[in-house]
């Protein structure tokens, strides 16, 4: 009797020794600062310490080719290649501008049920409803005008429930853009109250106009109807209204 109890205990310490439990992953989002950007420098793998690479994921936009216009909204859609595993994936996302490295932009959330913010609102992850997707979409609202060049940066992990960490596959990617330089043409979401010539260098205005270099120096303000300001070192200048900003290139 003896014998028979001993063997069933030890049976029993086994089997919870080794039933397979759920991954250690943050199966409710990422803690925040896990995309490798280098302001965030830490990745998934701080957690996923034993995750092989995977076959990598993408990030998709609407922001076209020529730029991000300042104060304009774009979709984001990001998804992870599937290699395979039990379908419980999870993502970190975030933005920054390439000079200092700063958050550029701000998120908003279009689908609650599986995307959510995390690291203080500067990037979005994935919830407990969304961990079963391979892809989620969320909007970017684009910095104001003289950020400059700025990139997305992604972490994704595609779990290996029930074996733990150990099967899972870790996956980062980037894309970026430039800031849309305007000449002539309009902003269409904008007021008309200036248009900025490129080819003959000026600034034709209803209201009055402040032009700040690169350092954000104010260069001069001028309400005049047409003002010249080919006079001006060749570079970068914001020209700001009331109503709106816009980046110039003087060359």
């Amino acid at each position: 009797m003896q014998k028979t109890l001993t063997l069933i205990a030890t049976t029993l310490a086994l089997a919870i020794l080794f039933y397979p439990t759920t991954s250690n992953s943050n199966s409710t989002g990422s803690p925040g600062g896990k995309t490798g950007s280098p302001n965030d420098i830490g990745n998934c793998m701080a957690c996923h310490s034993d995750a092989q690479t995977g076959q990598g994921a993408t990030i998709t936009t609407n922001i076209p080719s020529t730029g991000y216009e300042p104060g304009n909204t774009y979709n984001i859609t990001i998804m992870i290649n599937p290699v395979g595993g039990f379908g419980i994936n999870g993502f970190e996302v975030t933005c920054e501008e390439n000079t200092t490295n700063s958050k550029a932009g701000s998120f908003g959330i279009t689908n609650p049920t599986s995307t959510q913010f995390t690291n203080n609102g500067s990037a979005v992850t994935h919830t407990t409803g969304g961990n079963n997707s391979g892809s989620w979409s969320f909007n970017w609202i684009a910095p104001i005008a003289g950020t400059g060049n700025i990139t997305f940066y992604g972490a994704f992990i595609e779990g290996a429930y029930p074996m733990g960490n150990s099967g899972d596959l870790f996956s980062t990617t980037t894309l970026s853009f430039n800031e849309a330089i305007f000449t002539s043409t309009l902003n269409p979401s904008k007021r008309d109250d200036f248009i900025f010539n490129l080819f003959s260098k000026t600034i034709e205005s209803s209201t009055t106009i402040s032009v700040y270099d690169i350092k954000g120096e104010l260069v001069l303000t001028t309400n005049s109807r047409l003002t010249d300001i080919s006079h001006l070192n060749t570079g970068i200048y914001i020209l700001r209204s009331e109503e709106r900003s816009q980046k110039i290139i003087l060359n």
